[in-house]
């Protein structure tokens, strides 16, 4: 899936829009200011998983606490 990309002015503008893409479609975001890449916003779930591949001690206490 190709990473779309806003200015931060766009995001401003169209904040709504762009996080349902995120969140409903699946679509990732590069958020750009004077030409350069800040952040990238994707779906909830992909850094959920991110986190926990980078950090699976984190989930084993998780699953303990519950």
């Amino acid at each position: 899936m190709e990473t779309r990309t806003y200015t931060t002015i766009d995001l401003r503008k169209q904040m709504g829009e762009i996080l349902d893409r995120t969140r409903i479609a699946g679509e990732p975001a590069a958020i750009t200011r004077k030409g350069k890449t800040l952040a990238y916003l994707v779906p909830a779930e992909w850094f959920e998983q991110y986190t926990t591949a980078q950090n699976p001690s984190a989930r084993a206490s998780g699953q303990d606490a519950a």
